[in-house]
């Protein structure tokens, strides 16, 4: 078998390896399994994020409720002193006055907390009601995951058999092409799918590059492999 002829059936061996693995991983099951896989990964974030907002929450919560509690106590020195001074002769309409304000100004921020205080306490409400949907969400989705990873694997062990059988038939094609040769070819099909190709019309089939007419020459007549200097393929005549 000439060098063309066996590194060709070698890469029809490739290709169709190839395209046995890529059915795995494009099965309708393997597509719906990543699908699963993000969703859970999105969910994990979701549910961090949410402990994370609780947390806040409850950090905020606890620094409102003492502010809120330190406000009343004013409130409650400021209201006995006020009416203490109702009985004090001795009192001004000045001083009540500043009382009085102080006293609103004291109403209007526990006013304020117990706002802030209620509010947080319907996020929170509805950080813990979101935590828990998202939760069993994900708890569903996950044993969804992992009867579907088994039905996966069931398909991957099925090809699994098919893939021996080209692999072993690219270990006995492998043994024709020299060793040089083989690994020129492994080092194009970092880079191409199909790293040998034949020239037309005295050009690069793989990338349509013309070429010079003294690699053409050399190819045709001869058991040559050459490289594309554009594209780095290797080429190949057929010279029936």
């Amino acid at each position: 078998m000439s060098k063309p002829l066996a590194l060709l059936a070698y890469q029809d061996a490739d290709l169709e390896k190839q395209q046995i693995e890529t059915a795995v991983r494009t099965t309708a099951n393997r597509q719906k399994l990543n699908k699963l896989a993000k969703y859970i990964k999105q969910q994990q974030a979701t549910l961090s994020k949410l402990n994370e907002d609780m947390d806040v929450f409850s950090a905020t919560m606890t620094r409102l409720k003492a502010q809120y509690e330190a406000v009343l106590k004013r409130l409650d020195l400021e209201s006995s002193e006020f009416e203490t001074l109702k009985g004090d002769d001795e009192c001004t309409s000045e001083e009540m006055t500043e009382f009085r304000h102080d006293i609103e100004k004291l109403n209007r921020e526990a006013s304020n907390l117990e706002k802030e205080i209620r509010q947080l306490f319907q996020n929170l409400d509805n950080a813990i009601a979101e935590y828990q949907k998202t939760r069993q969400q994900g708890v569903k989705a996950k044993k969804e995951y992992d009867a579907l990873k088994i039905v996966c694997q069931k398909e991957k062990d099925d090809a699994a058999v098919d893939m021996l059988a080209i692999e072993k038939k690219m270990e006995e094609l492998e043994r024709k092409v020299s060793p040089a040769l083989m690994s020129r070819y492994k080092r194009v099909r970092l880079h191409h799918n199909m790293p040998i190709v034949e020239v037309r019309d005295g050009k690069c089939s793989g990338c349509n590059m013309s070429l010079p007419s003294l690699a053409i020459r050399r190819l045709v007549g001869e058991d040559m492999i050459l490289e594309c200097e554009n594209c780095g393929r290797l080429l190949y005549a057929d010279n029936n």
